[in-house]
């Protein structure tokens, strides 16, 4: 008798050290729908258990690996962990203990994207001598997200912006952002950036006693601050094309090309957010070459890579600078595109690592091909060997890189190129930052439409990829998106996000993803009567 309570009690024993050594799963692997807000964890056979689990035994990964950002608790027999922000929608994350080892896997719910909405001044939509152009949206430090276009309004061309409030779904009254007064002319073709905190600059070019220059506000948390004149009165020319970025700190640079009397070059200039004043701005082209289409990234570190095309027609060289945080001292311009082929068109992004991608627009006529290579940062750095991207399936022209960045430094290339047929087709490839090549080029937009163009990426927390195009269609130009999820590592059908009912034409997207893992997408299209901008929310 005394045996069997001894043989029971050893069993009982057993069974507690089981339940102790594999905890069970909050939310149940493999779990779906599970809420955004959801805070995972594990429950533990005892209370004890579950206080001793720290931040470096208990994790919750994102599919690139990454630990999400959280703290971990613990109530009664239950450890779980507090994400900082929402997790990202329709992801599959891993809750996984160290020691013992153990996971689990759940996918958080999908939401659908909200039905389109005009965001421009409705009351004005039937007016034709009031068209909206050039949307961009940047997200904001608390949410929100911001858009601004330029458009015709009270006798002069403007720069308008519009801000949504996550909390009321709703957009603000558009207003005009730009410089007022007797002096201030026409306004064109904005661009937006916003820090990892979200403070969001805009610069844009406006015409002032006689010539265009470029101007720059920022958002403070209630109002704009009044628009400041960034290049510099005494050169002849006008300036055009500003482009811009923002590090970790806050600091901003704005680069813009613009004629000096004898050619046509580059311009920078730098918002120092420690002393809140921009730097006066500096010259990056040395060559006496026309020089156009700058594009500026920004590392996490406050190192900037600038880069441009120059030279005659039909020899264009991609030429690339950098400058440490201060802003203050740039690199002699290095030619980062080969001798001897036609390179144009660049486009640059940072990855949270340091290093610097470029792509490029390379060669001529049906033999354009699209170029990458990496600087990988740090003092006297050098740029890669170049690659091009080669797909056996499009062999015609390639043109308008765009490139992404995730937090784990994957990297998303996507453009258009032709087939045979002379059919423009979005393709997209993808470059690890544990392996040193690209994937083979993929077809993400709907084969059984027209000709697709003008690719924009924005990738979120969780390393989920949007990019937005627009494309030929039975309904004509439309707006087509679609997703590349990290965690079955391939591309989702695309989705159309402009309203055919509305419109003939849709076109030149603009995307945006804010920390909780919303995406606002944005666009233009023609009603019948002027070209009004739209915008879809997906929460």
């Amino acid at each position: 008798m005394l045996r069997g309570f001894a043989l029971l009690a050893t069993a009982l024993l057993c069974c507690a050290v089981a339940r102790a050594g594999s905890a069970i799963a909050v939310p149940a692997q493999p779990a779906s729908g599970v809420s955004r807000l959801a805070a995972p964890g594990f429950r533990f056979a005892n209370p004890s258990e579950a206080a001793a689990q720290t931040a470096d035994n208990l994790q919750l990964l994102s599919p690139i690996g990454l630990p999400v950002s959280g703290i971990v608790k613990a109530t009664g027999a239950l450890a779980v962990i507090e994400p900082a922000a929402p997790l990202s929608g329709c992801t599959t994350y891993t809750l996984q203990r160290k020691a013992p080892a153990q996971r689990s896997v759940f996918t958080t719910t999908c939401s659908p994207w909200s039905a389109p909405v005009q965001i421009d001044d409705a009351r004005s939509a039937r007016l034709v001598d009031l068209p909206a152009n050039g949307v961009q949206v940047a997200a904001a430090d608390d949410g929100a997200f911001v858009a601004v276009w330029f458009q015709d309004e009270a006798g002069r061309r403007a720069i308008l912006a519009s801000r949504f409030n996550a909390d009321t779904q709703t957009w603000s009254p558009p207003r005009a952002i730009d410089q007022q007064g007797p002096q201030a002319g026409a306004s064109g073709i904005p661009a937006i950036a916003a820090d990892p905190q979200g403070r969001v600059t805009v610069a844009w070019f406006q015409l002032v006693n006689g010539r265009d220059a470029i101007f720059a506000t920022q958002w403070q948390g209630e109002a704009w601050t009044p628009p400041q004149r960034l290049d510099s009165p005494a050169l002849p020319g006008n300036a055009t094309n500003p482009q811009l970025a923002a590090d970790a700190a806050g600091n901003v640079t704005v680069v813009w090309q613009q004629p000096d009397g004898r050619h046509t070059g580059i311009y920078a200039a730098h918002w120092v957010r420690a002393q809140r004043r921009w730097l006066a701005a500096r010259r990056l082209d040395r060559l006496p070459t026309d020089a156009y289409s700058p594009v500026v990234a920004a590392t996490p570190g406050g190192r900037v890579v600038a880069a441009w095309q120059q030279g005659p027609s039909g020899r264009e060289a991609v030429y690339a600078v950098a400058s440490q945080a201060s802003g203050a001292h740039w690199t002699a311009p290095a030619r980062i595109s080969p001798a001897g082929a036609a390179a144009t068109s660049p486009a640059l992004i940072a990855t949270s690592q340091g290093a610097v991608m470029a792509a490029w627009t390379q060669g001529r006529t049906a033999s354009r091909r699209i170029a990458v290579c990496q600087w990988p940062g740090g003092a006297g750095s050098q740029w890669s060997a170049v690659q091009l991207l080669q797909s056996p399936a499009f062999t015609g022209p390639a043109a308008s890189p765009a490139l992404a960045a995730d937090a784990a430094g994957n990297v998303t290339l996507a453009w258009a190129q032709q087939n045979g047929a002379r059919r423009e087709a979005m393709l997209a490839v993808r470059r690890l930052a544990a392996s040193p090549g690209w994937t083979a080029p993929q077809q993400i937009d709907d084969p059984a439409l027209r000709s697709a163009g003008n690719p924009v990426l924005a990738v979120d927390a969780a390393g989920n990829v949007r990019c937005a195009w627009y494309q030929d269609g039975p309904q004509g130009m439309q707006v087509q998106a679609a997703r590349y999820n990290p965690s079955q590592h391939q591309w989702s059908a695309p989705e159309q996000l402009s309203d055919p009912e509305a419109t003939v034409m849709a076109s030149f997207p603009a995307l945006a993803i804010n920390p909780a893992g919303s995406v606002m997408a944005v666009w233009q299209q023609f009603n019948g009567w002027r070209t009004i901008v739209e915008a879809r929310w997906l929460p």
